[in-house]
């Protein structure tokens, strides 16, 4: 058996160099896997909607807001409200 102290660490610490480099790889590996999972989702959800005849809603990219800041504002009882009028289909 070698007793050497100095040997022992450099083992220990080629090993953990080792280890460390692995799970290096192995995060990049899963952020770049989970990436291309979210592009492929995204892909698919749009193709499926457009394969419906059916344009892609926007993409809302504020981040912090809540849904009483992103609701309309109630009108108060005596102002007038000018709206563009749509027929809707009831298909």
């Amino acid at each position: 058996m070698n007793s050497n102290p100095e040997l022992s660490s450099t083992w220990g610490r080629a090993i953990s160099i080792v280890l460390r480099a692995l799970l290096a790889v192995a995060s990049i590996v899963l952020v770049i896997g989970a990436l291309l999972l979210g592009l492929v989702v995204a892909a698919g959800i749009v193709c499926w909607a457009l394969l419906r005849g059916r344009r892609p809603g926007p993409v809302n990219l504020r981040w912090g807001t809540t849904a009483m800041s992103r609701r309309p504002r109630q009108a108060s009882a005596g102002e007038v409200v000018d709206v563009q009028a749509r027929e809707v289909d009831r298909s």
